[in-house]
Order: structure tokens, then C-alpha cells, then sequence
């Protein structure tokens, strides 16, 4: 079992670790939780973002950022869905079309700030999905499914930057999920 001290809801508590090779050769182990998402079976969503999986969350068809980000807020954190595609935008709610204006908030500028940073360090406007805190934690989560998607390369920029902008690895943690 990986140890992790975060308070985190049952369903994004890490299990164990990944191991991530940066640029420099250097390897860092990142938490890994194995969360089970349930199937959208409702009525087709009209966006899907070039056909991205929609799962179930509350009777609510969300993507799986979404739905990370969702455990999180029920369980007292508070959070958002970092989306860098054609532009930065922070939403909690499900896009509606390509243009995500409309879902767009704001978040507390000491996380504006911390992005910033390290995008600047890490020459990259890439991500992980979701940036949350809960008093003074902070956690960043990448949803990927499993058996399907990787990290990118911008991701592992995007880690780098983090590291060497003080956030710890146990901050960096990759929700690798499965649909059923």
C-alpha cells in the first residue's frame, strides 16, 4: 500500500505508485488510485468531446475528469477541471461545445499564480486534469484510463515543472480508472 496522508476520499485513495522517467533520467514515483467509474447509459450528451467516454456520476453524465472532480467536492474539497485545450480554462461543470467560455470560473489567485510558475518552468501550458485543495493540501490528478491512455510528454514537462516548483510527488497523483 502506498502511503499517502491526504484525507482523500475512498475512491481516489492511492493503492500504489507509478513510476515516471523525466527528462533528465531521473525517476520519480508518483500515486496511483484504481478507481471503478460506472457507464452513462441516459440520454446522449450532445458534446462529447471528439467522443471521449461519459460515465455516471449522481445520475449526471460527466467526463472522467469530471467525475474525479466531483468525489473530490462531495467530500469537502474544493477544485477544479484544468482544461488547456485552445486556451486555459477551469470548469466544474460539463462543456457544452468547443468554446468553453461559458463554463469558465475563476479560481483563488495563489493557484492562478502556481500554475503560471510552473508552466513558466516547465515551458508547457499542459496539465494534470484536475488541480484541488482541501485546507492547506493541494493536489493535482491525472485521469487516465486504464490500458488505454499515457502520459504525454507535455505531462511529464508539466511534473518536472511542478517538482521543481516545490509541489511533491505525493501532490501528483494519476486516477487510473476503468469503466463498468
Amino acid at each position: 500500500m502506498y502511503l499517502f496522508n491526504m484525507n482523500l476520499p475512498k475512491e481516489l485513495q492511492p493503492t500504489d505508485k507509478i513510476e515516471i522517467q523525466l527528462s533528465n533520467g531521473t525517476i520519480v514515483n508518483l500515486p496511483a488510485a484504481h478507481p471503478r467509474f460506472s457507464a452513462w447509459k441516459g440520454t446522449p450528451v450532445s458534446f462529447d468531446y471528439g467522443r471521449k467516454p461519459i460515465l455516471n456520476y449522481n445520475k449526471e453524465a460527466c467526463f472522467a475528469e469530471l467525475v474525479t472532480l466531483r468525489i473530490l467536492l462531495d467530500h469537502g474539497w474544493d477544485g477544479v477541471w484544468v482544461e488547456t485545450y485552445g486556451g486555459t480554462h477551469y470548469l466544474r461543470s460539463m462543456p457544452q461545445a468547443w468554446d468553453l467560455q461559458s463554463e469558465h470560473i475563476s479560481i483563488p489567485q495563489d493557484k492562478e499564480d502556481l500554475l503560471q510558475k510552473i508552466w513558466k518552468t516547465a515551458k508547457t501550458t499542459a496539465c494534470f486534469d484536475v488541480l484541488a485543495w482541501h485546507d492547506d493540501k493541494l493536489v493535482f490528478f491525472e485521469a487516465k484510463r486504464k490500458g488505454k491512455d499515457k502520459l504525454t510528454s507535455a505531462q511529464v514537462r508539466f511534473i518536472e515543472g511542478s517538482l521543481a516548483c516545490g509541489v511533491l510527488p505525493e501532490s501528483l497523483l494519476v486516477v487510473e480508472w476503468e469503466m463498468i
